[in-house]
């Protein structure tokens, strides 16, 4: 078994104590509950618990997030029944039965609340996982009903979502009141939403013959997928400016204006959307690449081109397609795409795999160029057309010493006439002086 990397051991102590203080916060009350208690029921130190969360409020946003994941979680598990409407019905009214007798997680939420009246940035989030918790659900009787998502729906989870609260709230007081009105407005509430699906089917000329029929019309497909995209493009804006651990989850979600559970959802968490949104920038830029079309030394100038706009535009950030970062993970992504990137130019220079001493040299050109580009950045001493023509002339002198190296090197007809272009304006130059 691979020994874990920093981030992933940070990652796992994180998961830990949270885990841990969810439990204790639901045992005993979220006040009562000691940031040093936690620590030791965790098996931390408490300088452990203080690197991680720099206060009390942090680590309750971090217990709030995974509470919402599970529920998302449980959710989903719902949806991914294969069976009739009724059986899906069924297993979503039990799930609903099951949260209401949790009072323990209804008092550590009330608590949570309480605790929001003071901070704007818990209050958020405590609004955002709501709101995804009755998202998820509307998209839930969405499928079971078999209609797209509608503002009854919206409407219908809002009630179930807010009627179980409501009888969990009570029966942390008297544990008597009964969960049968769940069981029993559930579905009659879903065959209002069926009825109304009906009616706005038949006036549009497009009656299904059954339920099946119908739901594979529904989007919630397409809603995943904009969500995950607008989660995707607003890590990488905020993660192309700022430190990992300066970014929180809900300033993503708020930018990409989804709920913040659906990062959990998407990419179990903020790592995983961190490491994401770092191959989503490889892969743009890998594709911009492969788009140029064109004789090969044009084609060359431009991807230099767009290598040094990104590094521009990204200087500094651990998204800046460069191995000079800490994060391990992030290095071992760069060394893949490179690897890749390295392929593609010996099929281009050689018509094949390349020779072990050709894949080297192309190797080391590439680390130069990211080296050069970053110097100029950093001083600016040279233009940057200067630069791009530095980076050209010193791929030529790399695929030179190659062949100088081993002759026997086979090159393919791009790279043979990519050669002869190059030495012909540096004769005309000789011949002149």
């Amino acid at each position: 078994m691979s020994r874990m990397t920093r981030p992933e051991s940070q990652a796992r102590t994180r998961a830990d104590l949270a885990r841990t203080a969810r439990d204790l916060f639901i045992a005993d009350g979220m006040a009562n509950t000691s940031l040093a208690r936690v620590a030791e029921a965790a098996g931390y130190s408490k300088g452990a618990v203080y690197s991680n969360f720099r206060s009390k409020n942090e680590l309750c946003q971090e217990v709030l997030e995974l509470i919402h994941t599970e529920a998302l979680a449980e959710i989903t598990a719902v949806a991914e029944l294969r069976g009739s409407a009724e059986d899906r019905i069924a297993a979503l009214t039990q799930w609903a039965r099951k949260r209401i007798d949790d009072v323990g997680f209804t008092q550590l939420e009330f608590e949570l609340t309480l605790t929001s009246r003071t901070d704007p940035r818990l209050r958020d989030q405590i609004a955002a996982n709501l709101a995804a918790v009755r998202s998820a659900i509307a998209d839930l009787l969405a499928d079971v009903t078999g209609s797209g998502s509608s503002d009854f729906l919206a409407g219908t989870a809002q009630a179930v979502f807010s009627m179980g609260l409501g009888l969990s709230i009570q029966r942390t007081i008297d544990p008597t009141i009964s969960t049968g009105p769940v069981a029993r407005l559930l579905p009659a509430l879903l065959a209002a939403a069926e009825a109304t699906e009906l009616k706005t089917v038949q006036s549009s000329e497009r009656l299904p013959t059954n339920i099946e029929k119908r739901s594979k019309r529904r989007g919630s497909t397409s809603r995943s997928d904009e969500s995950r995209t607008a989660l995707l493009d607003a890590a990488i804006e905020v993660f192309g400016s700022k430190r990992f651990d300066e970014v929180s989850t809900t300033e993503i979600a708020q930018r990409a204006g989804t709920a913040i559970g659906l990062i959990n959802y998407h990419f179990g968490g903020k790592r995983g959307l961190y490491l994401a949104a770092a191959d989503a920038v490889y892969s743009d830029f890998w594709d911009q690449l492969q788009a140029l079309r064109g004789p090969a030394v044009p084609r060359l100038i431009r991807g230099l081109d767009l290598y040094i706009d990104q590094a521009e535009a990204r200087e500094g950030s651990p998204l800046a397609l460069s191995t000079q970062v800490t994060d391990e993970e992030l290095r071992a992504m760069h060394h893949r795409h490179i690897d890749r990137f390295v392929t593609a130019m010996m099929q281009e220079l050689t018509g094949g795999a390349g020779t072990a001493l050709a894949r080297t040299a192309m190797a080391g050109w590439m680390a130069f160029v990211e080296g050069a580009v970053a110097d100029w950045l950093r001083t600016r001493d040279i233009s940057r057309v200067q630069l791009r023509e530095l980076l050209v002339a010193s791929l030529y002198t790399t695929g030179q010493s190659v062949l100088t190296l081993d002759p026997g090197t086979p090159l393919s007809s791009r790279a043979i006439n990519a050669l002869l272009e190059h030495a012909q304006p540096m004769t005309k130059t000789e011949h002149s002086e």
